[in-house]
C-alpha cells in the first residue's frame, strides 16, 4: 500500500482543514526515528501526518522520518527523546518497560487472547492514562495522545510446524523485547532472546534462533518469508501498540498553538490508523501465505488451557517486573466490567 492508498483507506486519514496558523514559538523539523521499513503501516501513517502537519502549519514545521533505524534502535527510542537527542518517537509498548517498568501490564497474562475493543477501553481508560502520566513524569517528556495499533502478536517458525504450545518447547524464539514478553515462554518450556528488528533477518537465516514473536505485517514489511519463515501459530500473545511521544525540548518548541495543532492532527487520526492496522494485518497475513506461510490458528482448548496457566503465575509476575498493583486493578475492573 503506498502513500496514496493509504491517505484513502477506511477513512484512516481523512483530509482536515485548518484555518492558516500564526508563526510558532519557534518553526522548525521535527526530527522522528523508526525502526521499521518505510512500507510498515506505523511508518506509512507518520508519513502521511508529516504531510498534513507541513500543510496545517503553512509549511512552518517539517516532520522529517527516519526509516530503518537509521538514526535509533527501537529500544533506545524512550530515552534517545528523555535527553532531547530525539524530537520524537513512536516506540512500542513493549519497548516502554525498562524505562517504566509499569508498561509491562500490557503483557500480562491477562491481557492474553483478549480482542481489540477490550484493549482499547483498557488502554484509553484509565489504566493507560496512568501509563502515560508515569511516562511524562519519569522521563519529562510528552505524550500526544492516544496509543495506535501494530497488531497481535504470533510465533513464526523457519523449520518447526508448531500446532499447539507444547511443540514450543525447548525451542529458542527471538522476542522484541519487554520482561512481559520474555517471561511468557517460560511457560512454553522455550527460551525467549530479544533481538532489535532490524537485526532479525540475519538472525533468522544464520539459525540463531527457531522463530520469532512478532506480526503478520512486520514480517511482510521486511519480507521475512525470504529468511526462511514457514509457520505462524496465532494465538494473539498481546496487542502491539505504539505509543507517541516528544521530548520536553522539542514540545516546548512548538508553543502552544503548535501543540494543539499537533495534538488535534493526531487525534483525529487515532481511529482511522487502527482501523487500517488491523486492515494490513488481515492483508499481512494473505500475503504471507501466498509466500509459503503456513498459519495454523490455536484451538479454543489450548488458549484456554494456556491463559490459565499463565493466569497462576501473574501476582508473582507483577511483583517481579515491578509493575504498580493499582494499575493492574484499573485494567482489571475495566475489563471486568465490559465481560458483564
Amino acid at each position: 500500500m503506498d502513500r496514496r492508498t493509504l491517505l484513502k483507506s477506511s477513512g484512516a486519514l481523512a483530509a482536515l482543514t485548518f484555518m492558516p496558523v500564526r508563526a510558532f514559538a519557534d518553526s522548525g523539523r521535527i526530527e522522528v526515528s523508526l525502526d521499521t521499513g518505510p512500507n510498515h503501516v506505523r511508518n506509512l501513517s507518520m508519513e502521511a501526518l508529516a504531510k498534513e502537519i507541513g500543510a496545517a502549519s503553512s509549511e512552518q514545521l517539517e516532520m522529517k522520518i527516519f526509516h530503518g533505524a537509521s538514526k535509533f534502535k527501537g529500544a533506545d527510542v524512550p530515552i534517545a527523546v528523555a535527553q532531547g537527542a530525539l524530537d520524537m518517537g513512536v516506540p512500542g509498548t513493549w519497548q516502554m518497560g525498562k524505562a517504566v517498568p509499569d508498561y509491562n501490564i500490557t503483557a500480562l497474562p491477562m491481557m492474553y487472547g483478549i480482542g481489540y475493543e477490550d484493549q482499547y477501553a483498557v488502554w484509553d481508560g484509565p489504566a493507560g492514562q496512568a501509563l502515560n502520566k508515569n511516562l511524562e513524569d519519569k522521563l519529562k517528556i510528552k505524550v500526544i495522545g492516544r496509543w495506535i495499533n501494530l497488531g497481535f502478536a504470533q510465533m513464526f517458525f523457519t523449520d518447526k510446524r508448531v500446532t499447539s504450545h507444547a511443540d514450543l518447547a525447548g525451542m529458542k524464539m527471538r522476542a522484541p523485547g519487554g520482561a512481559a514478553n520474555l517471561a511468557r515462554f517460560k511457560a512454553f518450556d522455550a527460551t525467549a532472546v530479544s533481538i532489535p528488528f532490524s537485526d532479525l533477518a540475519q538472525a533468522l537465516q544464520r539459525q540463531t534462533v527457531d522463530g520469532v514473536l512478532t506480526t503478520h505485517e512486520s514480517v511482510r514489511s521486511s519480507k521475512l518469508w525470504d529468511s526462511g519463515l514457514k509457520y505462524c501459530y496465532e494465538d494473539n500473545q498481546t496487542l502491539f501498540q505504539y505509543v507517541p511521544v516528544m521530548s520536553a525540548r522539542a514540545w516546548d518548541r512548538l508553543g502552544e498553538e503548535g501543540q494543539q495543532l499537533l495534538m488535534s492532527l493526531w487525534e483525529d487520526k487515532v481511529d482511522g490508523v487502527r482501523a487500517l492496522a488491523v486492515e494490513r494485518q488481515q492483508s499481512a497475513r494473505v500475503e504471507g501465505a501466498e509466500n509459503g506461510i503456513e498459519t495454523i490458528e490455536a484451538s479454543a482448548q489450548d488458549l484456554a488451557a494456556m491463559r490459565k496457566k499463565l493466569m497462576a503465575d501473574q501476582d508473582a509476575l507483577v511483583k517481579e517486573l515491578r509493575i504498580d498493583p493499582t494499575i493492574v486493578e484499573q485494567a482489571q475492573a475495566t475489563l471486568a466490567s465490559r465481560q458483564g
